[in-house]
């Protein structure tokens, strides 16, 4: 029977990213047709189609940049987590939907609606959105196990675990500290959400896997479209989440100026 700690991404790594050795200092290129197709499971394309009619096209590239970033850092750096190493599996679909999800509550419909974080809300949402198909108005299949779906693959219902962790990755996003653990799809939208957004952790993968990437889900102003999105979160709620970010604002613009990723800010599709 399958554990669902590992199945999920539950397992707990330390919140200090230091303290988690790559299995490389010098990654070699990932190629994007290595790192494709998308997952298409029936709960991943259930969600994917809400996604792409709900975000606009910067967020919802960014959010697939996200998705193909960490899964090409976790192939060379941390291949121990055995992440996309059988060409998909439930840790792929769920890192998928995490990074799909995990932007939701910056629209500005939602953004708007709550006096939570956004992280938070877009991490209560996706409970909802992942254990309750009506919520895309979906069909009602039967629901996945806490220990697999090896025999539900028709499925389009995460399981209680699977959704959980989900929502505690979305969550913590923003949750960058050095202290205490986090889950490792936690860690995974750190790495994947720093790179995009201010540069961070590019040590960690090659330059030509992200120029690749960033050819086939282009980033033309996204600097500036991601730190508006934070000036709004903060001007409407001044003790979000985010606030604790010292910077992150001038952070994501000096990216946008020079950065790893962000020097390719004025380049269009």
């Amino acid at each position: 029977m399958s554990d669902p700690i590992t199945l999920y991404g539950l397992t707990a790594v330390p919140a200090d990213s230091t303290k988690l050795s790559p299995a490389t200092t010098s990654p070699q290129p990932v190629s994007l047709d290595s790192l494709l197709p998308l997952p298409s499971t029936p709960l991943a394309s259930r969600v994917h189609q809400y996604v792409q009619s709900e975000l606009s096209p910067d967020t919802y590239r960014h959010s697939i940049r996200v998705y193909l970033y960490g899964k090409a850092i976790f192939r060379e750096c941390f291949p121990q987590y055995g992440l996309g190493s059988d060409g998909g599996g439930e840790l792929d679909e769920s890192w998928f939907l995490t990074a799909l999800l995990h932007d939701i509550g910056t629209t500005d419909k939602n953004i708007k609606s709550t006096r939570l974080s956004y992280e938070f809300w877009a991490g209560y949402h996706a409970l909802d959105l992942l254990q309750n198909s009506t919520s895309t108005s979906s069909t009602s299949p039967s629901v996945r196990t806490g220990e697999g779906y090896s025999t539900q693959t028709q499925s389009d219902i995460a399981c209680k675990d699977q959704a959980e962790s989900i929502a505690e990755a979305i969550i913590r996003h923003q949750d960058i500290q050095d202290t205490g653990n986090i889950t490792l799809l936690t860690r995974l939208i750190h790495l994947g959400t720093l790179l995009d957004n201010i540069g961070k952790g590019s040590e960690l993968i090659h330059g030509d896997t992200i120029k690749e990437i960033i050819k086939a889900y282009p980033r033309p102003g996204w600097s500036g479209c991601f730190a508006t999105t934070v000036k709004k979160e903060k001007e409407l709620k001044p003790y979000t989440m985010v606030s604790r970010i010292d910077g992150f604002e001038e952070l994501i613009m000096k990216n946008g100026r020079d950065g790893v990723t962000g020097k390719y800010d004025t380049i269009e599709g």
